[in-house]
């Protein structure tokens, strides 16, 4: 299996996963199940398989900003989709194929705690289309070295 099919079928199995603020693949109480707000989830998903860990330094803008830029239309598995303003990517999603976008989504600042997570219906979720959002603004290619 290639690191791009190991990265996206490591995202695809935290389908559910809790959203928390600045959550990277910890434990919730250290043994709870893992959170992770949306950069989060691409570089603890890029750690696991990789070795490379970006977890403390890349956020939304980082990724927007450090990856190599791709055309809709060249769109891999694994490739990342960025959204918010030009100047400022706020969240970003895994294209896992055929459009679909996986992602931690519906939380926020205020998104601390499991109960936080349940109120919001914020998790790991999928979407059927790249532009569930208005506000794309750029696709971007993970550096996987096969």
């Amino acid at each position: 299996m290639s690191l791009r099919s190991a990265f996206v079928a490591l995202v695809l199995n935290q389908m559910h996963a809790p959203y928390r603020w600045n959550g990277k693949g910890e434990r919730d109480n250290g043994t709870g199940p893992r959170v992770f707000d949306c950069s989060g989830l691409v570089t603890w998903a890029f750690h696991e398989v990789t070795g490379v860990d970006w977890r403390a330094t890349a956020n939304t803008d980082v990724l927007l900003a450090k990856l190599d830029a791709v055309s809709e239309a060249e769109l891999l598995p694994g490739d990342l989709v960025l959204y918010g303003k030009p100047t400022d990517a706020d969240h970003v999603m895994v294209h896992v194929g055929g459009g679909v976008v996986v992602g931690a989504s519906g939380g926020g600042r205020t998104t601390l705690t499991l109960v936080d997570a349940t109120r919001k219906g914020a998790s790991v979720k999928a979407f059927a289309s790249v532009r569930y959002r208005r506000d794309v603004i750029g696709f971007r290619r993970l550096p996987f070295r096969s």
